[in-house]
């Protein structure tokens, strides 16, 4: 009886204190003011020492083996930029917090908390209740392993364009006026080739090709420093230099999916695992031990693929933590993220339906629908515009009235960047009759080999 009401007491609390909390996600409500000077309260970590509700106060064995550790019961870390993160009844939890060091207010979600410092002591109350929390040096195991400190998915114009270039097989990357990627030479055909060009008048005009690897096609290209990283026709992944020079095999099997993320390969293996090698490709290691696809990281550990067993859904997924949470719960495709925003593309009776995904509260994962459909599940997104597959294009803003109902498909988007688009015409066999790269800023466009 003296569990069940503790329960009781806990269940409570936690309602009168966190009504409308935002959850893992951002915070709902920002304080009114800035912050002020944080001093002690960033200074260590806090764990509860003591509760106490309607008159009822649980503190040392009788509290731990009541709620369990006391830093899953509730535990805080203060940044100095005015938020925190906590730990409560296991629960993880991000907000605000103003006012001075002696007396703080914490907001979380639209529920304001005071407390009192008192030397390494802060106090929390509410209406019912209170936290008596101790300062300590060391942070607490349930703050080190709360994945969701390094959430924050948040892309700019040049990240939203290269996810979207990488959904399309990363045929191309365009950087310091050289294009890198797909090219033709009368002795092969899928060569990676480096384009250098540059602009007259209203078009990009191409001054040399240099065939760098003319064993086959090159896709999912991405570049540090002086090295081209990619997949020769799903069979390897391979690196060269950008003078054609160093030219390597990373690793040999059927392969897919590469993306380069702080400073390893990730890529998924014949069996759609998601696996990953260094920059030379030793250090072999499976991050993901089941069939995914479009794999793609969107945060330091954390990242989006679609589970192949669960209904071809997207999920979530913090490589260091194993937390997974699934996103959408029916098929979803093309996942592409722009600011905090997750497009994708689903299937209704049998059409396929633009959808986009507010990110940044996982706690809800807010969604939304166009009103007209798609004919393939392929899409691109810059700086300004989304695109279909079959070269049909709408602002940003207007992006629930994108359609396109053509029967077949004679030009697509192959690539997007700040300043240019790649694309590529098909004759009637659907093979690509040419290749054109178009300069956005001039809107005009020019053919390469």
């Amino acid at each position: 009886m003296k569990k069940l009401i503790a329960l009781m007491i806990a269940l409570m609390l936690l309602l009168c204190l966190f009504a409308g909390c935002g959850g893992n996600g951002e915070p709902q409500n920002e304080p009114s003011e800035p912050p002020a000077e944080k001093g002690g309260l960033a200074d260590g970590y806090w764990v509860v020492e003591k509760l106490e509700m309607e008159g009822t106060e649980f503190s040392g064995e009788d509290m731990t083996g009541i709620f369990g550790p006391a830093d899953s019961i509730m535990a805080l870390a203060f940044g100095t930029d005015g938020t925190f993160d906590a730990v409560l009844f296991e629960d993880y939890i991000k907000g605000t917090y103003k006012g001075t060091p002696e007396a703080p207010e914490m907001d979380f979600g639209g529920e304001i908390v005071k407390g009192a410092l008192d030397g390494d002591t802060l106090v929390l109350t509410m209406k019912d209740g209170s936290f008596t929390l101790k300062r300590q040096d060391e942070m607490p195991e349930s703050l080190a392993n709360n994945p969701w400190v390094t959430y924050a998915p948040d892309f700019d114009a040049e990240k939203t364009s290269a996810m979207s270039n990488f959904m399309s097989y990363g045929y191309y990357l365009i950087e310091d006026n050289v294009l890198y990627g797909l090219t033709h030479s009368e002795s092969s055909y899928g060569s990676l080739g480096a384009m250098s060009f540059h602009m007259k008048g209203d078009f990009p005009e191409f001054d040399e090709t240099t065939i760098l690897d003319g064993n086959g096609r090159a896709n999912y290209l991405c570049k540090e420093g002086d090295t081209l990283y990619y997949i020769r026709d799903f069979e390897a992944v391979c690196c060269i230099n950008t003078d054609g020079s160093g030219a390597k095999v990373l690793y040999e099997g059927a392969c897919d999916y590469l993306q380069l993320h702080e400073g390893r390969l990730y890529f998924a293996d014949e069996n759609y695992n998601f696996v990953s090698t260094d920059m030379n490709g030793g250090d072999f290691i499976t991050v993901v031990d089941k069939e995914i696809y479009y794999p793609y990281f969107i945060c330091s550990d954390w990242m989006i693929f679609q589970d192949d067993a669960d209904d071809e859904s997207l999920h979530l997924y913090n490589i260091t933590h194993k937390t997974e949470l699934n996103i959408t719960y029916v098929p979803a495709y093309n996942p592409i993220l722009d600011g905090h925003y997750l497009y994708y593309t689903d299937m209704f009776e049998d059409q396929y339906y633009l959808c986009r995904i507010d990110m940044s509260d996982p706690e809800t994962f807010l969604f939304e629908g166009s009103d007209l459909p798609l004919r393939e599940s392929g899409f691109m997104i810059d700086d300004k515009f989304v695109y279909t597959t079959n070269g049909i294009s709408i602002e940003k803003e207007n992006w629930q009235k994108l359609t396109d109902d053509s029967d077949v498909t004679e030009e697509i988007y192959a690539c997007v960047s700040e300043g240019y688009t790649v694309y590529h015409e098909f004759d009637s066999d659907g093979l690509i009759s040419r290749k054109g790269l178009m300069s956005k800023e001039k809107f005009g466009g020019n053919s390469f080999a």
